[in-house]
């Protein structure tokens, strides 16, 4: 063997332990940044499923087939998402487009992780696995068929008439779940800061699952010492939040509000926005001039009766209420969400009557009370 070729096999040889190395430095690294998440989290209280399955980069690479472009299903300027098969299972991948370590990004991706491990709830989208032996962390999610929720709103025509009042009322109501047990399951307060449209996602009978929880944060209740960036979408984040830079539960309850407002109007908060006008300040103007039936999607006035629709949307300016304290606890929203359900469901789709499976979160917030290319659109944001 001449000199040349023991050179190059030197090189490929150093490469390969290099390689090793890295991967062996960044699961490391990711796994002790992802086990003080959790600890920090549950605070000694675990109700989630606890056990994330840990991926390595191959498994990644063979659950796509070295990155197939045609298994890819959505994009973003941070990553691409690929539908993958993995043990049987139909998943999305996201993987990161950063060709070096983005700490911003790894700890948002790792912030999810740590909450799929913490928490449990069937109207929160699952985090199937992760692979942390790659500079950013990968997340694997669960394929939810019917994609995210502002393609039915905002989407062409056929997909805006699939999603009747029912089933933005189930939306509301299962969102409304989501959040609440957020708020509520652990011994402090896991705040969201990203709720829109764009973050929740529909399964294949129209069940809707709150996801993006890279922005998530746990606070202390009454603590208002603790500055934090602002985070969200334009258009549904608390001015509150954004005047002072504090977190509470009420930031979300917001957020809701205007997701429930952008349910019944059909119109986009971010659009809005951009074009200078905010969707609060429109409609809570025209509730105060009742004139706020003017701004009512049409379809749901064939198919809500005024009612309901008064009764929705007294919610929703209660919850995008100017104050925080003015505003209800997740709580007591699904509590009046589900005094509409029941008195009216049986109007038009039954999907909302006949969603009986939701005594499981019922169950928990009574205890509460007593002591394909949609999704990976939200998952590459």
């Amino acid at each position: 063997m001449d000199k040349v070729q023991v050179k190059i096999n030197e090189k490929i040889g150093n490469k390969r332990r290099l390689n090793l190395d890295s991967k062996e430095l960044y699961f490391n690294q990711n796994g002790g940044i992802l086990l003080e998440k959790q600890i920090a989290l549950s605070q000694g209280r675990n109700v989630g499923p606890g056990q994330l399955k840990i991926l390595s980069h191959k498994d990644i690479e063979k659950a796509t087939n070295n990155l197939d472009p045609n298994l890819l299903v959505g994009s973003s300027a941070q990553r691409n998402v690929y539908k993958a098969t993995i043990e049987d299972r139909i998943v999305v991948v996201g993987v990161p487009l950063q060709l070096e370590r983005n700490p911003k990004l790894v700890d948002r991706n790792l912030n999810e992780a740590s909450i799929a491990m913490v928490m449990n709830h069937e109207n929160m989208v699952k985090l199937y696995g992760c692979c942390l032996d790659t500079y950013i962390p990968i997340l694997v999610y669960e394929m939810l068929p019917n994609g995210i929720l502002s393609q039915h709103l905002h989407g062409d025509t056929a997909s805006i008439k699939c999603l009747k009042w029912a089933d933005r009322l189930r939306v509301a109501t299962d969102t409304a779940y989501a959040l609440s047990y957020m708020h509520n399951a652990l011994r402090k307060p896991v705040v969201h800061r990203g709720v829109s449209s764009a973050s929740v996602l529909l399964d294949s009978s129209f069940q809707a699952k709150l996801g993006n929880f890279g922005y998530a944060v746990s606070i202390n209740p009454g603590d208002t010492s603790e500055r934090w960036s602002v985070e969200g979408s334009p258009g549904f984040i608390d001015p509150e939040y954004i005047e002072t830079q504090v977190v509470t539960d009420k930031c979300d309850v917001y957020s809701f509000g205007v997701l429930l407002l952008e349910l019944l109007t059909r119109s986009n908060p971010i659009r809005m926005l951009r074009g200078g006008r905010d969707l609060v300040d429109v409609f809570v103007s025209a509730f105060q001039n009742n004139c706020v039936m003017n701004m009512i999607d049409r379809e749901l006035l064939n198919q809500a009766s005024r009612d309901e629709i008064k009764q929705a949307v007294q919610i929703a300016v209660k919850c995008v209420a100017k104050k925080g304290t003015e505003r209800p606890t997740m709580i007591e929203v699904v509590v009046q969400l589900r005094q509409i359900r029941d008195t009216y469901g049986g109007r038009g789709n039954n999907r909302v009557q006949g969603n009986r499976k939701h005594a499981h979160g019922a169950g928990k917030l009574d205890q509460q009370q007593g002591g394909e290319s949609g999704q990976a659109q939200t998952q590459s944001n």
